[in-house]
């Protein structure tokens, strides 16, 4: 029974402490960018987001499961080969955190 209330604490404390650090990497934090093309519908838009700051990063390591802005269709994503510069890189759809 103890075993059991020690691990829901840690889960909690785990995703508060990454709920925490997503909202201060929302305020000034490093926010990567990819340039992603959607495999279905071939259209091209960047995804800006912050490493490590979801439990899907943990999981999925350098790729994200993500739903295309264009055809919605889901789809798993590389962000790690396909990183750009977020201040000279400009392309007109652009999804997640500014």
């Amino acid at each position: 029974m103890y075993i059991g209330i020690g691990i829901g604490v840690a889960v909690i404390l785990v995703a508060v402490v990454l709920m925490l650090r997503s909202r201060k990497g929302m305020v000034g934090g490093p926010v990567m960018l990819s340039h992603l093309k959607c495999p279905k519908c071939n259209v091209e838009f960047d995804y800006a987001y912050l490493p490590g700051a979801s439990f899907t990063s943990l999981r999925l390591g350098g790729s994200r499961f993500l739903q295309c802005p264009d055809c919605h269709k889901w789809s798993v994503f590389n962000l790690i080969g396909t990183r750009v510069d977020p201040k000279t890189h400009h392309c007109e759809k652009r999804i997640g955190p500014s």
